[in-house]
């Protein structure tokens, strides 16, 4: 029996249903039960989190695992989080609200200097509106907590008692990767255990589970950076490297996805990490790394001149960490599924791209053209293509489908009940032919159909 670690990517709630679709293939077929680990960034890390809360992923069959995660499914699709979404629209409406006060009483100081001098009245509408000003920058600098607290109410509670991250170790790891800025290494979260390779190993204490998944999930720009405590993270000191964090106080935290967005780093690293003096207790190997990554890459998208200078440059910024993600993640890609052909043939472990970008046709055409070099591959790939129906009509389908996936928008508001039944029959059927091809996990004799998934997604009123 092999040892499975399931990577699963950001990008909002694309990711999250993006990872969903695969780990129910798993289930359907069985190989759940093989799976050690799930590591994730961002929206995959709140697929990670709700399986975490929700059930031991390895003792779950397809259709209970289905129906467990399926009010997660319902939320994505139906109600959303953030910026739009009902948990968290009260925040968003009192900083709109302030931010718009605080703009007016501003002016209207403003106006009245210029018609009278400063007098009492203007002075004390400045002095007001600069108030509400810094009011409003204070509140706009809690919108992490405010998304953590809704993660907690929304997902990752009991009985109204947000759910301690240590309270969901089960026989699955479920592993949150964040990046810790100081260090600029990545800083992994799990119920037994925290580690960044400059702080050492330490302990989740109470971290709350939703924490776990915020700090993951803090696409800079969009939230704030999370400080949490030193102590009690860390009961080991870090390696001797040439800038430990021995004295460092706090915890500055940000988007996994800043390091590593595929989140497979600490599965292929566990090797190497299982060497060192403060290893953390992940008491595991893996055999097959498959990697469930819903970033498609860039595309070309004009960047046109704009008459507020501003507005420009924080528009070429944008641009700029786009590039930067896309670049770091296109190389980790190409070097996984070179890896792939390499480990397979020496005996280590081997590992499987499932990959927004890609058709379900893309890995079996490969293969199937390959039967002097990959054999069984090449067998392997021509059941996938009799399953999927090789002919114009169904190669244009899928393509389409596979153009609408990923130009999914990285969002935490509701996705709408089609976008989401597409990304987890596109994820589910993607899952189920790269692994069949690549590692020789079982084909379902009659792969789900779209319905299935429209049945998962249901109606915002109804089943």
């Amino acid at each position: 029996m092999a040892k499975i670690g399931v990577a699963l990517s950001g990008g909002g709630y694309r990711a999250t249903m993006w990872g969903i679709g695969a780990l129910i293939y798993l289930a359907d077929v069985g190989r759940n039960r093989e799976v050690v680990a799930i590591s994730s960034v961002s929206g995959g890390s709140v697929a990670n989190g709700v399986v975490a809360q929700e059930t031991d992923y390895r003792d779950s069959p397809g259709p209970e695992f289905a129906g467990r995660v399926r009010p997660l499914i319902r939320h994505c699709a139906h109600t959303g989080l953030f910026f739009w979404g009902p948990s968290t629209n009260a925040y968003v409406r009192s900083l709109f609200a302030l931010a718009g006060l605080a703009c007016a009483v501003t002016l209207a100081g403003v106006a009245a200097t210029a018609v009278d001098g400063i007098r009492v009245l203007s002075g004390v509408l400045l002095v007001a509106g600069l108030l509400l000003a810094a009011g409003a920058l204070v509140v706009f600098e809690r919108r992490s907590v405010v998304v953590d607290r809704a993660l907690a109410r929304v997902f990752f509670h009991r009985d109204g008692v947000a759910t301690p991250l240590r309270d969901v170790r089960r026989s699955v790891d479920h592993v949150f990767c964040a990046t810790e800025l100081q260090s600029g290494d990545h800083f992994y979260l799990s119920p037994g255990f925290t580690y960044g390779y400059r702080f050492g190993t330490g302990a989740p204490g109470g971290l709350p589970l939703s924490t776990a998944v915020q700090v993951s999930a803090c696409l800079p720009g969009a939230f704030a950076v999370r400080r949490l405590p030193t102590d009690p993270h860390r009961t080991a000191p870090g390696p001797a490297v040439a800038d430990p964090a021995p004295a460092a106080t706090q915890l500055v935290l940000t988007d996994g996805g800043v390091y590593d967005n595929m989140a497979d780093q600490w599965l292929t690293a566990l090797a190497d990490r299982a060497r060192r003096a403060d290893r953390p207790p992940a008491h595991y190997e893996v055999d097959e790394i498959v990697v469930v990554n819903a970033s498609a890459g860039m595309t070309w998208r004009p960047l046109p001149p704009s008459r507020f200078p501003l507005a420009g440059e924080l528009a070429a910024l944008v641009r700029v960490k786009g590039v930067m993600y896309d670049v770091t993640t296109s190389h980790r890609r190409n070097t996984l599924v070179r890896w792939s052909e390499r480990r397979a043939a020496d005996g280590e472990p081997v590992s499987a791209l499932v990959h927004i970008a890609q058709s379900p046709y893309r890995v079996a055409d490969a293969y199937a053209a390959a039967g002097d070099r990959w054999p069984e591959r090449a067998t392997r790939a021509k059941e996938v293509l009799d399953a999927l129906g090789d002919d114009p009509a169904h190669r244009a389908a899928w393509q389409e489908r596979t153009l609408r996936s990923s130009g999914t928008r990285t969002v935490l508001r509701k996705l709408g009940a089609d976008t989401t039944t597409d990304l987890l029959f596109h994820a589910y059927t993607l899952a189920a032919c790269n692994l069949h091809v690549l590692l020789g996990h079982p084909l379902p004799p009659a792969l789900r159909d779209r319905e299935y998934f429209a049945g998962l997604v249901g109606r915002r009123d109804g089943p």
